[in-house]
């Protein structure tokens, strides 16, 4: 990946040390590269590079190590923490996907 956790997240979040990702779930930026803690935050790609997804910002979203877990290769719809979701292709963006609800 061209980039570490820690880079994209003060590129994301600034000097944020508590954020939720996009399913609910708590990550704490001192827990960037710490698998251990239970905020550990990582980078997922949206569409998976085994599914033909690059590895760009645009495609790139972090999440918490359970999130990702959760929703692993399956791509455009999956489930995590209880909830679907579906990724969408962000308009004007080549390679670039949102994470939305799909209700």
């Amino acid at each position: 990946m061209s980039k570490d956790i820690l880079t994209l997240w003060k590129e994301r979040y600034g000097n944020a040390q508590e954020v939720y990702d996009y399913a609910g779930r708590l990550m704490k930026r001192a827990a960037c590269g710490d698998p251990h803690s239970a905020y550990h935050p990582t980078v997922d790609h949206i569409r998976p590079l085994a599914k033909e997804g690059k590895d760009v910002d645009q495609n790139i979203e972090i999440c918490h190590r359970t999130t990702n877990e959760e929703k692993g290769d399956k791509f455009p719809h999956w489930k995590t923490n209880g909830q679907h979701f579906k990724a969408i292709r962000t308009k004007g963006v080549k390679d670039g996907y949102t994470i939305v609800k799909d209700d």
